[in-house]
């Protein structure tokens, strides 16, 4: 998709003021309802999505692409046939990609309680000079809509081009690969909030068993060497009984 650096500069104004010049007025607010207020994307062209969007516990459902739009207007005979070329192709594509992208956190089932619809908006065929035939050009909304209430949940508009059918059959694929794994980060369970882990200090081992034993023998020994009193060999073997618990 062709985006001026002017687009990302002013888009609020863009926004505010001309919604319908979007991707040179193929971009329809009017299908998406008020709530859509777009912003480019790297990955997926334009795209809202409903701040909180949470799709835990949902099941998603794709349904039937809606009769394309032409939004510029009826074009010529080789743009009705390049999308007749690539059109049937579109659906699997976007299951493909999507599941792909989803890689199971948001089942994707018929009678799903979150409806994604799409539609093609806009077609660019091949010249019949294929010497001079230059690029094909796809453009197309999707919406995500809750199921009961009708609900608007996301929106999203691109156009792609390349060399061919094919090829945009293909970058539509990875498009919608892109789009499950936005879906996906709406389905995931929150990571639960943790306090941080403060590493416990270590207890000091414990203080040795008193050898009440050894200290009466080396009190002996004094004695017997004559290096205690009577009065002195008497108060340490007091002392080391208290000191172990067990006077004697």
């Amino acid at each position: 998709m062709r985006r001026s650096a002017a687009l990302f500069l002013t888009l609020p104004a863009v926004l505010a003021a001309q919604p319908a010049g979007l991707d040179e007025g193929r971009l329809d607010p009017a299908w998406f309802g008020p709530a859509a207020a777009f912003q480019p994307s790297r990955t997926l062209g334009f795209q809202w999505v409903k701040p909180g969007l949470d799709l835990r516990n949902r099941t998603l459902q794709l349904r039937a692409w809606e009769a394309p739009a032409w939004v510029l207007g009826k074009r010529e005979m080789k743009d009705r046939v390049f999308l007749r070329r690539v059109e049937d192709a579109l659906p699997k594509a976007l299951d493909h990609g999507l599941r792909r992208g989803l890689k199971g956190s948001l089942p994707v089932a018929a009678g799903g309680d979150v409806h994604l619809v799409a539609r093609v908006v806009d077609a660019v065929g091949q010249a019949d000079d294929y010497m001079a035939a230059g690029q094909v050009k796809l453009t197309f909304d999707l919406k995500l809509v809750d199921g009961d209430t009708g609900e608007l949940l996301g929106a999203f508009h691109d156009t792609l081009q390349g060399p061919g059918p094919d090829f945009v059959s293909g970058g539509f694929e990875r498009w919608s690969e892109q789009l499950g794994r936005l879906l996906a980060a709406s389905a995931a369970a929150p990571a639960p909030t943790q306090a941080p882990q403060v590493a416990a200090k270590p207890l000091p081992p414990p203080p040795p068993p008193f050898d009440l034993e050894g200290a009466l023998r080396r009190i002996e020994g004094l004695k017997r060497d004559g290096l205690l009193s009577e009065a002195d060999y008497q108060a340490l073997r007091k002392k080391a009984a208290e000191k172990a618990g067990s006077p004697r």
